[in-house]
């Protein structure tokens, strides 16, 4: 499979192409400082851009099989780099014909905003009011956009190891609120191969 991953530098976009690295696919990881990208793999292409810069996206995408989109923001103020990011995204891919589509969003966006816990409504609708709302624009524009999308929503990401034991469904509760990013990008994966959530929002949880 021939794949690019978008938000490749970030702890969960490193974790997928590592994997998919080593399942033998053929990555193109989307950066913006190619010096952030500790892998080296014959099967890996870096193409250094803003996801703003349509020209650069295009050529990420062009003439690939499917796309990951990891975009994130470390910060609490307003963004809109997942939204606005997703969206120069989806252009590229129905301009060049690309299809399939992953996008990492969060628990709690969506219809899954309830099966969070009363202390996570909180949290989520006070500190992280904008990464929400940037989530919420970035899943509404990839469902209107006649693409093969699947949104894949973890809970509390952690940096522990691949245990391939999740729960993975629509509106599913966590039982720990805490999912590896190995296990998410095992689940990304898996699911490019099997097409089981196609048109589908899931959540991933252990």
């Amino acid at each position: 499979m021939r794949l690019t991953v978008f938000g490749a530098t970030g702890k969960t976009g490193l974790e997928i192409v590592k994997q998919a690295l080593d399942g033998g696919h053929q990555v193109t990881a989307f950066v913006r400082d190619p010096a952030r990208m500790a892998i080296e793999n014959d099967n890996l292409n870096l193409i250094t851009g803003d996801v703003f810069d349509e020209a650069s996206v295009a050529q990420a995408i062009k003439g690939q099989d499917a796309v990951v989109c990891a975009l994130g923001s470390s910060e609490l103020k307003s963004t809109t780099v997942r939204s606005g990011g997703t969206k120069s995204i989806l252009k590229a891919m129905q301009e060049n014909q690309v299809k399939r589509l992953v996008i990492v969003s969060a628990m709690g966006v969506g219809e899954s905003w309830d099966t969070l816990s009363m202390f996570n409504k909180f949290f989520f609708a006070t500190m992280l009011k904008s990464s929400r709302e940037d989530h919420e624009a970035q899943e509404v524009a990839a469902k209107e956009s006649g693409l093969d999308w699947t949104i894949i929503r973890p809970s509390g990401l952690t940096d522990t190891p691949l245990t391939k034991a999740y729960s993975i469904g629509e509106n599913i509760l966590a039982q720990t609120s805490r999912i590896s990013r190995a296990d998410v990008a095992y689940a990304i994966l898996k699911d490019l191969l099997e097409n089981k959530f196609l048109q589908k929002a899931v959540t991933i949880t252990n």
